[in-house]
């Protein structure tokens, strides 16, 4: 039924039971790791740290700027709805027949005020569905607490409390926790 090949190639897959027999990106870390005989030094891993929790820095102040922008836009917006419609409500046709007379239009006043009403409206709801289906909120927090890991990683290699080897299995699991991060384009 199952014949054995010939030549059985090495298994390249991490023992069973492993905790991360599932991950491929550990099992190619492993791999990279075993054929480089010297591994890493501590600089170069301080590096690596180094430069991905600048990029974690500019992913929160790029997202953070995102999200006030469309909470200012919003909250705006929807002020602005309202004070379209409030005065027409409340003053009624003398209102809406002073407004036309200051604005010397052919169009009756209180369409204008409805269709800028609705286009405020408008606004604040889109606003408010893009934050929402961004995630932005849940995507900051999880930044600030993958920056926080690596500088907590950086202080205990500079303090040598962790070895290379145990400092590089906590960096691998951060790049791993950081894969939500979608890269940004910054001029800078």
């Amino acid at each position: 039924m199952f014949t054995k090949p010939a030549n059985p190639q090495p298994a390249t897959s991490p023992t069973p039971g492993h905790r991360d027999a599932h991950r491929p990106q550990a099992a190619l870390a492993r791999t990279a790791a075993a054929s480089h005989k010297t591994g890493m030094t501590s600089g170069e891993l301080l590096d690596r740290i180094r430069s991905k929790r600048a990029e974690v820095e500019r992913y929160v102040e790029v997202n953070s700027r995102r999200r006030r922008l469309l909470v200012n836009l919003a909250v705006i917006a929807g002020a602005f709805a309202a004070l379209l419609t409030a005065p027409a409500a409340v003053g009624g046709k003398p209102f809406t027949d002073w407004l036309q007379e200051v604005f010397n239009s052919s169009a009756p006043a209180w369409q204008i005020l409805c269709l800028f009403a609705t286009l405020s409206s408008l606004a604040c709801v889109i606003a408010t569905q893009i934050q929402k289906s961004s995630n932005h909120e849940q995507h900051i927090v999880r930044a600030q607490e993958l920056r926080a890991t690596l500088e907590v990683l950086e202080i205990s290699i500079s303090s040598e409390s962790l070895t290379t080897r145990e400092a590089t299995g906590e960096f691998l699991k951060c790049l791993e926790s950081g894969s939500f991060m979608q890269p940004t384009h910054v001029k800078g």
